[in-house]
């Protein structure tokens, strides 16, 4: 697992970087890129996204001990969750076949060790090899939270990149079901592509429709077998909060329902692993999004930390 990351200079709430994982803790690792965007339009030379994740986040939370009154206690319950930080995979923006197989085989390796993967992107794309990366999984079960559905086969001759990432899941043959909430707006997909996912059994749920039926109901119609997967893209939250993103999409979700949905999804839930990509540091405002990016992190891990 070591040669394919590489140390972050800081880490998720400044903890001790950490070279493996080990059974029954969390791992995070950064990737910035999956296959990359045509043109890249990621901006190499400043902060990347999983590093401005950790520095936000780790402002904000001063310190660990504190009390956490979303949880209403320390946020790691006085150490009963381990989690550590093993880094960033060592991505290029001209490399997209040796990208998706750091990925997939660091997502593999810390599943292995019993661990939890929790990867903070970059990229959409990069969340094609890190659902890749659950095949132990006998039942995987997705809830996806964002703005597009991600059902596109193809974009020109590239099948593996953005606007694709829930389409290749869904060929995957441990992948059982898939919850997308958050569509809304004018977005990536086509009538194929709508008609596709609906076929194969997608449940699309709109932020209208996830407001008027409430968090917990639409995480109740999630199967309970098997393992779950939560994969964000950040466009799913309202920019007003979350203004770091590629594409701008009004009406978005609030950091509260989303918190919320996070909650009802992993309640007698099994978690695979955790996703959360398409934060562009370039894009944002005073650290928002970052910070909204950690604490959506600290929402996992607080639940994680309070399993019996």
């Amino acid at each position: 697992m070591t040669d394919k990351l590489v140390p972050a200079p800081e880490t998720f709430f400044d903890l001790p970087a950490a070279s493996e994982a080990h059974a029954g803790s969390v791992a995070i690792f950064g990737a910035v890129h999956g296959t990359a965007y045509p043109g890249s339009i990621h901006d190499m030379s400043g902060v990347s996204a999983p590093g401005a994740v950790r520095r936000a986040i780790t402002a904000a939370s001063v310190h660990l001990d504190h009390w956490d009154f979303d949880f209403d206690g320390p946020l790691l319950n006085d150490g009963a969750l381990e989690v550590v930080d093993l880094g960033d995979v060592v991505t290029k923006p001209d490399d997209n076949a040796g990208n998706r197989a750091a990925v997939e085989t660091v997502t593999r390796d810390i599943r292995a060790t019993g661990a939890i993967p929790v990867l903070i992107g970059g990229d959409d794309s990069a969340a094609i090899p890190f659902v890749r990366g659950l095949a132990d999984v006998d039942a995987l079960h997705i809830l996806q939270i964002d703005a597009h559905i991600d059902w596109r086969d193809r974009i020109g001759d590239e099948t593996l990149g953005y606007s694709s990432t829930m389409r290749r899941a869904s060929e995957l043959p441990f992948v059982r079901s898939m919850t997308q909430v958050g569509i809304r707006a004018v977005g990536s997909a086509r009538r194929e592509e709508v008609e596709a996912a609906r076929a194969w059994g997608a449940r699309l749920v709109t932020v209208r429709q996830v407001r008027a039926g409430g968090m917990a109901a639409i995480a109740d119609v999630i199967p309970r077998d098997g393992a779950l997967l939560i994969h964000i893209d950040v466009d799913a939250l309202d920019p007003s909060i979350c203004p770091g993103v590629n594409a701008l999409s009004p009406g978005g979700l609030w950091l509260d329902e989303v918190t919320e949905l996070i909650a009802s999804a992993m309640a007698g839930r099994t978690l695979a692993g955790f996703s959360i990509v398409e934060f562009q540091p370039k894009n944002d405002i005073n650290n928002m999004t970052a910070t909204v990016v950690g604490r959506l992190i600290c929402h996992v891990l607080g639940h994680l930390a309070r399993r019996a």
